[in-house]
């Protein structure tokens, strides 16, 4: 008699690999009946995981059209890796495959952008800085004051016009775009070549001082500060608390 551990492992191949894979001596019933029980049960996890693709990509959904989607996303869920994936997890390769599929630039970063907005919902919660907190430091505590990348902070370097799916960002034609979540509600922040390089330096950094001497080397002293106080407007940073 197989072990429990045995046992479930059979019956997830089944699920997963078909009838080639049926445990004839797991079950009461005749093969034909448990077949059947199987291939419902395999049909509903399948419906279950292209559902959750679906609604990790609403905005790709509705950009590339129904049936189109659907097609790939079957194709992506029936990998051997993607099918023991856990449901909240299961985008996170999705841009990728796109790409090995040759998709365009504008589907692949809206499916990067959509994961990263998944990432910083998911993200913990954390006190954004806000200018008022450094608003009235002296010069040497200003260079002093601690920092650090806020959790919910995302950053992606754009490789194609964007969808029309996303319409908040019309107007603009970024190089790179950031997401930021500072309290409730998750925005989508344009930002320049020099802003982004900025922003990436965030986490090296353990004050301001050290992140205002990367801007000063990426861009001109009048305007090193400027894209500082962007990112923190934008909730890039988050509050160090005192212990």
């Amino acid at each position: 008699m197989p072990s429990l551990s045995e046992g479930q492992s059979r019956f997830i191949a089944c699920l997963q690999k078909g009838p080639d894979h049926f445990p004839d001596d797991m079950f009461a019933e005749d093969k034909a009946r448990a077949l059947l029980g199987l291939k419902a049960h395999a049909n509903t996890i399948s419906h279950a995981r292209l559902v959750a693709l679906e609604d990790c990509y609403p905005r790709l959904h509705t950009h590339m059209g129904h049936e189109q989607f659907h097609t790939v996303s079957r194709e992506y869920v029936e990998q051997d890796h993607i099918m023991t994936c856990d449901l909240n997890h299961i985008g996170a390769g999705f841009a990728g495959f796109l790409g090995e599929r040759q998709y365009g630039a504008t589907e692949i970063d809206l499916a990067r952008i959509e994961w990263a907005w998944l990432e910083s919902y998911r993200s913990a919660e954390a006190l954004p800085l806000a200018l008022t907190d450094i608003a009235t430091l002296a010069e040497a505590d200003l260079l002093a004051f601690p920092v650090a990348l806020h959790p919910a902070m995302r950053l992606l370097e754009l490789a194609g016009p964007l969808s029309p799916e996303l319409p908040e960002l019309a107007d603009f034609d970024p190089q790179a775009l950031m997401i930021a979540r500072p309290e409730a509600q998750i925005l989508f922040h344009p930002l320049t070549t020099v802003e982004r390089a900025i922003a990436e330096k965030i986490a090296d950094c353990a004050t301001m001082g050290n992140l205002l001497e990367h801007a000063l080397e990426l861009s001109d002293e009048a305007t090193a500060m400027q894209h500082i106080v962007k990112l923190i407007q934008a909730g890039a940073l988050k509050r160090i608390e005192e212990k």
